[in-house]
């Protein structure tokens, strides 16, 4: 029997690795672990130089070219503010050139009559607000009944301030009709219903609503109540058994109001 002798086989070389491994710089071919750290280090040396390379910034050229940068912002608002200044100025010029001459009154017509302008024509007119006055009562129906002068229409509104300074308008006016129903009823002027009814001596600054009140009453026959009433007084200051005789009418907060009970 004949027996066949098996030879060892050389050993066989293995083939080289290529295998493609991508770096996170860029992808490059490696054959070994040590070669890819190689790659990374000389990518890593590369983008050091290009950084290194960059110009460095001096701070005070940085400075100065803000600073000229701010100046030319201002010098902008600076001209810009004058040139929007000088256009609304020619404006108001222009305007003021073109516009009507307003009528100046004389002082002998100051002494009569109240001016105002109306507009509804275009033109400015001077008109008398007394004239005007008395023909809105006359068109509304309101009967003028007493005539008082500007002095006397002063002192009408200081008594009313020093009777009833703290009470409503509504009060105001039952006192201006009490003491126009007295100048009235006894043909008297005011300072002498004052001096004869014994109203407040006092002739303080008038208030707006008495001089209103004093409007409403004696221009426009705005009235209270229908009734005459006459007297009045504040309880909680006097006690007068002459205005308890007479007829009440009403009573506007403090002040009661009578009319005249006549014989």
């Amino acid at each position: 029997m004949q027996f066949r002798i098996k030879k060892d086989r050389a050993p066989r070389t293995p083939s080289p690795v290529t295998a493609k491994k991508e770096t996170l710089l860029s992808p490059e071919y490696v054959s070994k672990h040590g070669d890819h750290k190689a790659i990374i280090a000389r990518k890593r040396r590369k983008r050091k130089r290009k950084t290194q390379r960059l110009p460095e910034i001096n701070p005070k050229i940085a400075c100065a070219v803000a600073l000229a940068l701010v100046l030319l912002v201002v010098i902008v608002a600076v001209v810009i503010s004058r040139s929007g200044k000088k256009t609304i100025n020619t404006a108001i010029e222009t305007e003021a050139a073109t516009s009507t001459p307003t009528p100046t009154p004389t002082p002998e017509a100051e002494k009569d009559q109240i001016f105002a302008y109306l507009t509804s024509t275009g033109e400015l007119q001077l008109i008398d607000m007394e004239g005007l006055a008395k023909a809105w009562v006359a068109e509304a129906g309101f009967e003028i009944r007493y005539q008082l002068t500007d002095a006397e229409r002063y002192e009408v509104a200081q008594i009313v301030t020093a009777e009833a300074a703290g009470e409503p308008l509504a009060g105001k006016i039952a006192i201006c009709q009490c003491i126009l129903q007295a100048c009235e009823d006894d043909g008297i002027r005011p300072a002498e219903a004052a001096e004869r009814y014994l109203y407040s001596t006092r002739r303080p600054e008038p208030t707006d609503e008495a001089l209103l009140a004093v409007t409403y009453v004696f221009d426009f026959g705005l009235m209270a109540t229908t009734e005459p009433i006459k007297y009045f007084y504040n309880p909680d200051m006097v006690e007068s058994d002459f205005h308890e005789s007479q007829r009440y009418i009403l009573t506007i907060n403090k002040h009661r109001f009578y009319a005249e009970i006549k014989n």
